[in-house]
């Protein structure tokens, strides 16, 4: 059974009709009243506002509409930046508002997907672990990350390589 939203279409033309009959017929004087607040704003814009320049009096109308034009480019540039090369590989990524989605990582020689590979190496008694990415194309180890031993801890790093990019360009403007 389907539920009915608001009123109907006739129920709604009946209350414009009250609505309007009492307005012409209810003794109240709405005309007075706009005519006090328009002469109140007149009063306060004499006291308070017409002492300041007129070019400030733009200034702080025009202020809020500068701010968003501001918030929409620097949106617009942020959007605009989904790839860059970080740790020697070129990486890619999408944004959902203010967050990377779908981040990949491809060869900065031939630009095709590398693949990583989990390996920890023993120098000297010491485990050292590190993430390696693997062109299949070129054949080839094409960047190694050390220090890290999962590939979420890896990519929470280069999100905040790029969170630092961004704030760099931002601080530029």
């Amino acid at each position: 059974m389907r539920k009915k939203r608001g009123l109907s279409y006739e129920a709604k033309v009946i209350l414009v009709i009250i609505a309007i009959l009492v307005l012409i017929f209810a003794p109240i004087n709405i005309l007075d009243n706009v005519l006090t607040t328009e002469n109140s704003i007149k009063n306060f814009y004499e006291k308070y506002i017409n002492i300041y320049p007129i070019y400030l009096q733009i200034f702080v109308i025009l202020l809020p509409f500068i701010i968003y034009f501001v918030v929409k480019q620097v949106r617009k540039n942020r959007c605009s930046y989904k790839e860059d090369i970080i740790y020697n590989l070129k990486w890619k990524w999408d944004w959902s508002k203010d967050k990377i989605i779908n981040l990949q990582c491809y060869c900065p020689h031939c630009g095709s997907e590398v693949y990583y590979d989990d390996t920890i190496s023993n120098y000297d008694k010491l485990a050292i672990s590190k993430l390696e990415f693997i062109c299949d194309n070129c054949n080839k180890v094409v960047a190694s990350l050390p220090n890290t031993n999962s590939t979420k801890r890896s990519a929470a790093n280069i999100q905040n390589e790029i969170q630092r990019v961004i704030n760099i360009r931002v601080s530029k403007m």
